[in-house]
């Protein structure tokens, strides 16, 4: 008989309990995104190629306290790599690549180094692999989102 009441006891503690871990403090609740969050309208410069406009967004992770963001559309390239930021310097350490052109595959490494001054993007970026080149892009942000994001 005495193991009803202590089970309720129980039952009500834990309820009470996983009421008051969901609270937050206001300022815990603020996400500070990179500053070099965007989509960066530009052109590109290769000795093979000619300098067509295209767009490069950089875009923060689920976790943006990592000082990693997601790049996207380097060398016209629909992929996304991660990458680290330090302040305004973003890195995209050599990471694999893959696209196919006219029916050709090619396949090899891609690494960027580049800065974000104000609105300018401007990042330098190498391929190795089946189509080697040296690249730079500079281009003017688009569109920024928040600086922050508060409660809801």
């Amino acid at each position: 008989m005495h193991k009803t009441p202590t089970i309720l006891l129980a039952a009500s503690l834990l309820t009470i309990g996983l009421t008051f871990s969901g609270c937050k403090k206001d300022n815990e609740d603020i996400e500070i995104y990179s500053t070099v969050a965007g989509n960066y309208v530009g052109t590109e410069k290769c000795p093979t190629t000619p300098g067509a406009p295209y767009t490069i967004s950089i875009y923060n992770q689920a976790d943006t306290k990592n000082g990693k963001v997601f790049i996207t559309n380097l060398y016209g390239i629909e992929e996304t790599y991660e990458a680290t930021v330090d302040g305004n310097h973003i890195t995209v350490p050599t990471t694999p690549y893959q696209y196919t052109y006219q029916g050709t595959t090619y396949r090899g490494n891609i690494k960027a180094d580049g800065t974000v001054n104000g609105n300018i993007l401007k990042i330098s970026y190498t391929l190795d692999g089946d189509d080697p080149e040296n690249c730079t892009f500079e281009g003017d942000r688009e569109f920024r989102g928040p600086t922050h994001q508060g409660p809801n």
